[in-house]
């Protein structure tokens, strides 16, 4: 009879943490082994346990960075959503353009410049670093997620757990009576919630019972709060336990709508059918730049209001506007026209395309409420914009998904004749990636900004501008 192979159990290593990456933070060991370490602040030496493709597991900080600050939350490091809370606001943002130009391809793995004339700014941000999220997403769990090293003999682990996944588990729940990310509003929501003790929860291994997630978005300010509640859940919830949760959250004075929307798939995912607006109404309302939208209460907008308004005017700036110039935008992965209508006050003729009709319907009903004159189209980017006559004094933003340009799209680009383009990424790589499309096409980086829209967590955005370099307009 075969033996099983013993695990073989790696020897803890020293590490010395001197950049961010996309999902950790890594450093080199005694052994000149570089590791990739989460929870912990560039800076910091720490000692941790070797895992798999070059990460490990932080044991112990030795010592912190010099800089190094204490968390807001008690739940940091147990909680999955933030990476970077004993790291200083301004160092995070360091971190963060550094990671953009090794990412971008203008500095290379060791920090050395590669392209000399691109000009790489400060990061830009909202000032505060905390309360800064207008949407969170909770879950419901049957399971409660207890830390290594905590006696688990007086804990009720197995019941109807309202919180946050920890790093690692869909299956558990960190529960929590407030996230430091969130507003003041959207906290007194989850308090009320979870004194209701709703049950039972869902279950993502046995795909069953009714509560699943509570989706709470806050489009106000910390003056004036305006907040929508969803409830998403199976269809077997009970209605009177439901009207109940609905009827609770109502009657805080910020909440302007309760939904209902029902999910029996199995995935993890807070969406689903909405079935029902138990109070208030549905509709979102939000503010950006010139205008201010309507939106359905499941459209895509960015999850910090202060951070979407610098991020805007870095696009503006990207894009050389100027007073009494109003040249034509051209907004590809529009979503819900967010970016160009939020701009219009400042462009020529507007046109979007988007893939998703839903978001391009909304784009249409704010821009005729607003009096803008604008076209959006929907449709995949790479089968809708060669058929445009766009012209060539154009200016382009593009701000594609994670993924990037879809090849097709990039290719057309490259050789499109347009005055300016700006690319907006949430993937620094996938930027990386088009950059050497365009060029061969004739573009050429000049700037690039990081915006830091997600304080405490690695996630960014980067937005560069490329113009036609002189040897490709006249060719």
């Amino acid at each position: 009879m075969a033996r099983s192979r013993a695990r073989r159990v790696r020897p803890p290593v020293t590490v010395t943490l001197d950049r961010l990456e996309a999902k950790h933070c890594s450093g080199f060991a005694e052994d000149g082994r570089r590791f990739k370490v989460r929870g912990v602040g560039v800076g910091d030496v720490v000692v941790a346990r070797p895992g798999k493709k070059g990460t490990a597991r932080l044991s112990e900080v030795v010592t912190p960075a010099a800089d190094s600050v204490a968390p807001e939350c008690p739940l940091f490091g147990i909680c999955g959503g933030c990476q970077l809370q004993t790291m200083a606001l301004h160092r995070q943002r360091e971190e963060k353009a550094g990671l953009v130009r090794r990412l971008v391809g203008i500095d290379d793995d060791d920090g050395s410049r590669v392209l000399t004339d691109v000009v790489c700014h400060p990061t830009r941000g909202a000032p505060d670093g905390y309360a800064y999220r207008n949407k969170v997403e909770l879950s419901w769990s049957t399971s409660l997620y207890v830390p290594e090293g905590v006696d688990r003999t007086d804990v009720q682990t197995t019941g109807s757990f309202l919180g946050f996944h920890p790093p690692g588990w869909w299956s558990k729940v960190v529960p929590v009576s407030r996230c430091a990310l969130a507003s003041d509003a959207m906290n007194a929501v989850v308090e009320a919630v979870s004194a209701l003790q709703l049950a039972p929860a869902w279950d993502s291994r046995a795909h069953t019972g009714a509560w699943r997630h509570l989706v709470l978005r806050d489009t106000g300010t910390p003056e004036n709060p305006r907040v929508w509640v969803t409830f998403v859940t199976t269809s077997t919830v009970d209605t009177a336990d439901l009207q109940q949760a609905a009827d609770a959250v109502a009657a805080l004075p910020f909440v302007e709508g309760v939904l209902h929307v029902v999910n029996d798939g199995v995935a993890e995912v807070a969406r689903g059918e909405l079935r029902a607006v138990l109070h208030g109404t549905s509709d979102l309302q939000v503010t950006l730049g010139a205008a201010a939208f309507t939106l359905p209460h499941d459209a895509f907008f960015q999850v910090n209001s202060q951070g979407a308004e610098v991020l805007v005017e870095t696009i503006a700036d990207a894009l050389g506007l100027t007073d009494g110039v109003r040249e034509p935008l051209v907004d590809l992965y529009c979503g819900v026209g967010a970016i160009g209508l939020a701009l219009s006050d400042r462009v020529g003729r507007l046109v979007g395309i988007e893939v998703h009709e839903g978001a391009v319907v909304s784009a249409r009903e704010n821009a005729r409420a607003l009096g803008i004159e604008a076209e959006f189209h929907a449709g995949p980017v790479e089968h809708v914009l060669p058929g445009l006559a766009l012209g060539d004094h154009t200016r382009l933003v593009v701000d594609p998904p994670r993924a990037g340009l879809h090849p097709k799209a990039a290719a057309f680009l490259a050789d499109h004749k347009a005055d300016v383009l700006v690319y907006v990424a949430c993937g620094p790589k996938s930027l990386g990636r088009d950059r050497e499309v365009l060029e061969a096409g004739g573009w050429r980086l000049t700037d690039l900004w990081t915006v830091d829209l997600f304080p405490q967590t690695h996630h960014l955005e980067a937005v560069a501008r490329f113009v036609r370099s002189p040897s490709a307009d006249s060719t």
